[in-house]
């Protein structure tokens, strides 16, 4: 993602900035970004339902989201 960001600074960095261009890097570093955030859902997902009822419990309690 880092190297699809920085293509798209350098062609914003130029004097005239070609717009096809640009907003196809846009695409690519938009691209790259929702399969990142996918992936991170995904692991979410399957984190969660490896726990068990119980285990979810004690998470949810630890990260402060059900009133003690």
């Amino acid at each position: 993602m880092q190297e699809q960001s920085q293509r798209l600074a350098s062609l914003l960095e130029k004097p005239a900035v070609d717009q096809a261009a640009a907003l196809a890097q846009v695409d690519e570093v938009l691209g790259v970004e929702r399969e990142v955030k996918r992936a991170h859902i995904s692991l979410l997902i399957n984190i969660k339902n490896t726990l068990s009822a119980e285990q979810q419990a004690k998470l949810a309690v630890a990260r402060g989201s059900v009133a003690r």
